[in-house]
C-alpha cells in the first residue's frame, strides 16, 4: 500500500524515458536490488549528484573531452582552418547530389 505522503510526492514528479545500454540497465537493476530501492530512485540520486556539481566543473569536463579529440582525425588537407566554410558547403552540396538509396 502506498502512503499518502508518497502519493503526494509522486504527483509532483515528471515521467522521463531514457535509453540505457544492456550493461547499464543490468548494473542499475543490480544496484537497486542490492540497496533495496527502485531503479528510478537510483537514477534520481545520480542525477541530483551530477546537477549539484558546479557549472564550472561540468563545463570543464565538456571542454576537456572536446580537447581530447584535437588532432585525433586527419582530413589530409592543410587549409581546413582557413577554408572550413568552403569544405562544409562542398560536403553539403555533395550530400544533396547523392542518388537516393545511399
Amino acid at each position: 500500500m502506498v502512503s499518502s505522503t508518497m502519493m503526494a510526492s509522486l504527483q509532483h514528479m515528471q515521467r522521463l524515458q531514457v535509453q540505457l545500454t544492456d550493461a547499464q540497465a543490468e548494473n542499475l537493476r543490480k544496484t537497486a536490488e542490492s540497496e533495496g530501492t527502485s531503479q528510478a530512485e537510483i537514477v534520481r540520486r545520480a542525477l541530483e549528484a551530477y546537477l549539484r556539481r558546479p557549472v564550472q566543473v561540468r563545463e570543464a569536463t565538456v571542454r576537456a573531452r572536446a580537447l581530447e579529440v584535437i588532432g585525433a582525425f586527419s582530413s589530409g588537407l592543410s587549409d581546413v582552418a582557413e577554408n572550413h566554410d568552403s569544405y562544409l558547403a562542398e560536403a553539403i552540396a555533395e550530400e544533396h547530389e547523392a542518388p537516393d538509396g545511399d
